[in-house]
């Protein structure tokens, strides 16, 4: 589309360009030739030598002058295509309907004394305007009246807002970043700085893990606002009289309308009691891994026993547990198993098995 666009562009110019050139160059020829009729040019040659000049100096000037008018070319098709097809369509009845009054109108006052071609011109001007503004200010009765049956005005599809304020706990379990590179966010996302703040503070912390575990939110944070799929935004809204950051974060949303992005449960469950939409990424993970149905076989590698007798403990790659009976004398090699069960926790799916 851009090179498109450019190609047009430069067509325009070329065009513009060549007008100019050919006009001044028309321009020196016929100055040549005035200056001949009056004795101070008397060869020839010396109309093709003026009409060289003319073309050159047109090519000179054509430059500045194209590139005005390239201007004024862009600017015009910007705004044409702000104007809805709607409105096009009630200008134009409205000159249609002007214009035919303008015709019984002159048929019947050209009769009286007086009544020249310019007067006739003046009330067809005053007419038309004052129709295409009627006609445009009210196109939404026309859209009525048409009754579905005159094209009606395309609506431009609405921009989805929804602001997703997002926690310490998101931003430092790293997913977030993923999750917005699949596209399946919409909105902007609101980093108030408070959490910037606690972040900081994280990293800064004498505690190694503590310390690990805030300098990576401050990558993701990073990689966050660089990213182009989702607006990213640093907000200085903050509440000096709550001291919990929790607190803060149910009241921004609160406030804004907002939802909430986060992993933490207990902050999930408590904005929830409050009607605020939460987005949990544990939620979404859970939800989105592969269902195993009773039947269904599993090549299964036995990690440890489970707390009942006889049980044996393995994981799937996305980290689901599978307890597989009467393998706890298995671990450390791998079994084909069947799926019996699964069972849908808070803290995810377990799925039960046992040996083929």
């Amino acid at each position: 589309m851009l090179n498109k666009a450019n190609k047009e562009r430069g067509t325009a110019f070329f065009l513009v360009k060549m007008i100019i050139v050919l006009i001044v160059g028309f321009g020196g020829y016929y100055f040549s030739n005035f200056l001949m009729t009056k004795g101070l040019f008397t060869a020839p040659i010396n109309l093709l030598y003026m009409t060289l000049v003319g073309l050159m100096l047109g090519y000179i000037l054509g430059t500045p002058i194209a590139s005005y008018f390239e201007f004024l070319w862009t600017k015009f098709r910007s705004y044409m295509a702000t104007i809805s097809p709607l409105s096009i369509l009630a200008a134009g009845l409205g000159l249609t309907v002007a214009l035919i009054i303008s015709v019984l109108l002159n048929t019947l006052l050209e009769n009286i004394p007086g009544f020249t071609w310019y007067w006739s011109l003046i009330l067809t001007v005053l007419l038309a305007s004052g129709s295409m503004w009627f006609f445009t200010a009210n196109k939404k009765l026309l859209a009525g009246f048409s009754s579905n049956t005159v094209v009606k005005e395309i609506e431009k599809p609405k921009k989805l807002n929804q602001e997703l304020v997002i926690d310490t706990s998101a931003i430092i379990d790293g997913r977030i970043a993923d999750v917005v590179e699949t596209d399946f966010l919409f909105g902007k996302i609101i980093v108030p700085k408070f959490i910037l703040a606690e972040l900081q503070n994280i990293a800064d912390s004498s505690d190694n893990l503590r310390r690990t575990k805030g300098r990576r939110g401050l990558e993701i944070l990073d990689k966050l606002i660089q990213q182009n799929k989702i607006e990213t935004e640093v907000v200085n809204d903050d509440f000096a009289e709550v001291n919990e950051v929790d607190e803060k974060l149910v009241q921004l949303c609160q406030a804004r309308g907002a939802a909430l992005i986060t992993t933490d449960y207990n902050l999930n469950r408590v904005a929830g009691l409050q009607n605020i939409k939460v987005l949990n990424i544990n939620q979404l993970a859970n939800a989105i891994r592969p269902v195993f149905l009773p039947g269904e076989s599993l090549a299964l590698y036995i990690v440890k026993s489970g707390r009942e007798p006889g049980q044996g403990l393995a994981y799937l790659d996305d980290g689901t547990m599978v307890v597989v009976e009467d393998s706890a004398n298995l671990v450390g090699s791998t079994v084909d198993a069947v799926v019996t069960s699964h069972l849908q926790t808070n803290m995810g799916r377990i799925i039960f098995a046992r040996p083929d």
